[in-house]
């Protein structure tokens, strides 16, 4: 296709693994389940999917691993941004990596569990071996974000790669570096406040 320079298509239809993050309070919050196509390989670089979290915590995310080439042991990373990484003030929040031995299955990450701002986009990076890559659809079945690829991170609004993120709400969650100074200025403030009160006593005497 013209409008795909270089993602790369593969037919295939594929079963879905049961999802790594083993705890009774972790649920998928975000997910787009349609692995149809082999979007793209680890060697273009520049893989990342927007989206937008119901819930005001991450505690991580996966994506459906298909291989180009070979079916060896591999790795994969995948990161949390405010925004694109080559995207000026773009802030990592969290990062995760799992190891694989197989492909066409679902590969889970954990973050530490991290707070986020509720329906606002934020982007996952994936990074991994050469000669696998993410499936996904280029019907856009994901209305809340899309898929970039390549160099640069090439923006391709109708397509997305077959992720998802789990939230976690049994953990309190660790604030974003924003929150932090808000928080430390807040308590700061309170503080000087404090200090600055003159308590006056008085003494009868009967």
């Amino acid at each position: 296709m013209k409008m795909m320079t270089k993602m790369m298509f593969a037919a295939g239809v594929y079963a879905f693994a049961a999802p790594a993050i083993a705890n009774a309070a972790v649920a998928i919050d975000q997910q787009q389940t349609i692995t149809t196509v082999s979007m793209a390989v680890f060697s273009q670089t520049g893989l990342a999917q927007s989206f937008r979290q119901s819930a005001s915590n991450i505690t991580g995310a996966g994506v459906y691993l298909t291989a180009s080439a070979g079916s060896g042991p591999g790795s994969l990373t995948i990161a949390l941004y405010t925004n694109l990484p080559n995207v000026s003030g773009a802030t990592l929040l969290a990062s995760g990596s799992a190891n694989y031995s197989a492909n066409n299955q679902w590969i889970d990450v954990s973050f530490t569990p991290t707070s986020i701002v509720s329906n606002q986009t934020y982007y996952l990076v994936f990074t991994g071996t050469s000669g696998y890559g993410i499936a996904g659809s280029v019907n856009n079945p994901y209305a809340f974000g899309q898929t970039y690829a390549n160099p640069g991170y090439g923006s391709f609004p109708a397509f997305d790669y077959a992720f998802r993120t789990y939230a976690d709400t049994a953990v309190a969650a660790v604030p974003e570096p924003a929150t932090w100074s808000l928080m430390v200025l807040g308590f700061g403030m309170i503080g000087a406040a404090a200090r600055s009160r003159k308590v006056k006593t008085t003494v009868s005497f009967a």
